[in-house]
């Protein structure tokens, strides 16, 4: 039995979720920009701050911050019980897409903090669903790398990298190393 996650102020969280047997929850372009659009239109009420995600099509990947005492769980299920309902109504389909309620981890160092980044980021890549991580649209690595992107925190740029070690050189440092390959803990 899978343990409840109390969410606090204050914590990174990675939460994932994917599709019932592993099936798309991403048809078309459109759905990524929905649930992007829902998250940009909903996190500051809640009062959570996106530090990274990567939406690919049978799966999803974010990188959490609760700024408050409003509970992460509150906000995911209020997203997601509007993207399915929006999914099920495009696609004539009822019931869930989610093979659970999302799934959870406490981010415990910086070290782990990092490195599930660049685990989010390098997903597509891993997956083989481009040839660059650079290449997927639906990731905030864009906004690592310097383009704007609303949704993303600068938090974390601010906190761990500087003009002598950018996220693109930490980035690149976990790539060339493969350890995209494994697993987080």
């Amino acid at each position: 039995m899978e343990r409840l996650m109390i969410y606090q102020k204050d914590n990174y969280y990675h939460i994932f979720n994917r599709g019932c047997n592993k099936e798309n929850i991403f048809f078309a372009e459109s759905d990524y920009k929905n649930l992007l659009t829902k998250i940009k239109l909903t996190k500051d009420r809640y009062k959570i701050e996106v530090i990274a995600y990567c939406l690919l099509p049978n799966h999803y990947h974010l990188m959490l911050y609760q700024a408050s005492d409003k509970s992460i769980s509150d906000w995911l299920r209020d997203l997601f019980n509007g993207y399915v309902q929006r999914f099920n109504h495009k696609y004539e389909r009822s019931g869930t897409i989610f093979e659970r309620t999302a799934k959870p981890k406490l981010i415990t160092s910086a070290k782990y903090l990092i490195d599930g980044i660049h685990y989010i980021h390098s997903n597509p890549f891993k997956h083989g669903f481009v040839d660059n991580p650079e290449e997927w649209k639906f990731s905030s690595l864009s906004g690592y790398l310097g383009e704007e992107n609303v949704l993303v925190s600068k938090r974390t740029l601010r906190n761990y990298f500087h003009k002598d070690y950018t996220y693109q050189t930490s980035f690149q440092e976990y790539m060339e190393n493969k350890k995209f390959i494994e697993e987080l803990d």
